[in-house]
């Protein structure tokens, strides 16, 4: 996906950022789980990759992908909340005083389009446009681009517009077998990823921000039919990756662009339960996020099958050098490492004898 040529006059775009809401390093690192998902593997060593870790206090959606954007610990950003409210003096996506990543790519003149990332709402006016992420109580968008009427933002929101039932959650899961509820799951991510692809070519950018959560989504899922007392099976979480990387991962790689990164802001706990541990109308969470997501990173000059754990804060500054633009102060640092470096320093070793000299790569 990281090329330098463009085809067919088709514009590439300078940087592809895709979020992959709990894309958890547990599973997709595991050796248990190693040849289980082979394009996942491939896009992996094809560049950098590694765990992202998220802060122990602050593992879950608003926190996490806020650092994500901003490159500072939630203690800086002050958006503590899980949706982003303002509870007990939190800041909201309206009072973050830190610049967030699309603003930073704006000020060095590059159009960016944002895309259901979450802790968006309301969207703001930026050089491009927005679409709200998740949780947004209405249809929100900057910039003046067409949402379709069969466009969900997050799977999540279908849920809470049920009723509210105490103890259980919603509705929803009474209405609904948890096969139809993740088919319908499914569903709304391809349909995502295909207004995704619309809207590039009727608004093309030079930085797309766009977020899937099917891979942390079905975690919660299954948590709101055990408390149906339907046992929690984790398999059922790892057949979703199944699905990410033979459906999904295939159209999501089909926009092509110079850089392209992966992050999550957390992952998911690999844990199973005893059926009989399960009783109808309890309110356990069985399974339950975990501080490492994942971190992949190809582009120009990035060598390939590169092991590089990073924290989530390290995010912006590895994408502002990447794309040789200033660095912010921020909390985090950059991780980037380049072949051409790598190449440096094999030459000065194999010039002291230390290693041999295989020549250009």
């Amino acid at each position: 996906m990281a090329v330098n040529n463009h085809r067919g006059g088709e514009r590439m775009l300078e940087l592809c950022f895709l979020g992959l809401d709990g894309f958890a390093a547990e599973m997709v690192f595991a050796d248990e789980n190693s040849g289980r998902w082979p394009n996942i593997e491939q896009l992996a060593h094809g560049g950098l990759y590694g765990a992202s870790e998220c802060e122990a206090d602050h593992m879950f959606t608003g926190p996490s992908w806020t650092s994500i954007y901003t490159g500072q610990p939630a203690a800086v950003h002050g958006l503590i909340d899980l949706w982003g409210r303002p509870l007990t003096g939190a800041k909201t996506f309206r009072t973050v005083k830190e610049p967030y990543i699309w603003d930073l790519l704006n000020d060095n003149g590059l159009v960016c389009g944002v895309i259901a990332m979450p802790i968006t709402y309301p969207a703001r006016r930026i050089n491009g446009y927005m679409i709200a992420g998740f949780p947004s109580p209405t249809l929100s968008v900057t910039g003046g681009v067409g949402v379709p009427d069969d466009f969900v933002v997050d799977h999540s929101q279908v849920i809470r517009q049920s009723q509210k039932i105490s103890g259980v959650g919603y509705s929803f899961h009474d209405r609904y077998a948890l096969d139809e509820d993740l088919e319908m799951l499914r569903r709304s991510e391809l349909r995502k990823a295909e207004v995704v692809a619309d809207l590039l070519k009727q608004r093309p950018v030079d930085a797309l921000f766009v977020q899937y959560s099917c891979l942390d989504r079905v975690g919660h899922e299954l948590n709101n039919y055990a408390r149906r007392g339907i046992p929690y099976h984790h398999e059922r979480i790892l057949e979703m990756y199944d699905w990410l990387d033979v459906v999904l991962l295939p159209q999501l790689l089909s926009i092509r662009a110079r850089h392209l990164i992966i992050v999550s802001d957390h992952g998911w706990q690999s844990l199973d339960v005893p059926m009989d541990c399960v009783g109808r109308g309890t309110a356990k969470v069985w399974g339950m996020h975990h501080p490492l997501g994942v971190f992949m990173f190809l582009g120009p000059d990035v060598p390939a099958d590169t092991r590089v754990d990073c924290r989530n804060i390290d995010v912006l500054p590895t994408i502002m050098e990447a794309l040789a633009l200033p660095v912010p102060d921020v909390g985090g640092r950059s991780v980037l490492i380049r072949q051409s470096e790598l190449d440096e320093i094999d030459k000065h070793l194999a010039a002291l004898g230390y290693i041999e000299d295989h020549g250009e790569r």
